[in-house]
């Protein structure tokens, strides 16, 4: 009696879709230590205080409340509009289509930054120094959006300029 041969499944996870996700991985993992205590308001404030006496002596310290708060939440604007973008490329070399862009790689990447930011402010619940916020969910969300639009922009306006 002979049994049929056991086919095992064909991974279709090629190196170079794995190596795609690295920098998104690895921007993950920065976002990851930013949420931490040494990243609070407290440590963020005394180092931005010193750059802004080093540039611009004290001019500003009547407003440096409101300058921290600016910086920092441009921050999580950019920081995950930035890991929007990467996650874009990654889903691109993940689900490779013949148009350089596609609405699903820039939900992807949107959703990326999204639940990333999500976790981030959720992690911070456990940290003392820190707080969750529902403000900067949607700041990193608009974040996403607004490099993602970046993005589809950008890819649009290379391709029509290479068409003419």
């Amino acid at each position: 009696m002979s049994f049929p041969a056991v086919q095992e499944p064909v991974s279709t996870a090629s190196p170079r879709k794995l190596r795609a996700w690295i920098p998104t991985l690895i921007w993950l993992c920065v976002l990851a230590f930013f949420s931490t205590d040494t990243f609070s308001a407290e440590h963020t404030g005394g180092v931005l205080l010193k750059i802004l006496h080093a540039l611009f002596g004290t001019r500003f310290d009547e407003q440096f409340e409101q300058i921290h708060f600016l910086v920092r939440k441009s921050a999580h604007f950019c920081s995950y509009g930035f890991l929007g973008a990467l996650a874009f490329f990654s889903w691109r070399a993940t689900f490779p289509a013949r148009p350089r862009w596609t609405f699903r790689w820039s939900l992807l990447g949107l959703l990326v930054a999204a639940i990333a930011g999500s976790l981030d402010e959720f992690h911070q619940i456990f940290v003392p120094s820190r707080g969750p916020s529902l403000r900067d969910v949607f700041i990193d969300t608009m974040g996403g959006i607004f490099f993602q639009l970046a993005i589809a922009l950008w890819i649009g306006w290379r391709d029509k300029r290479t068409a003419q």
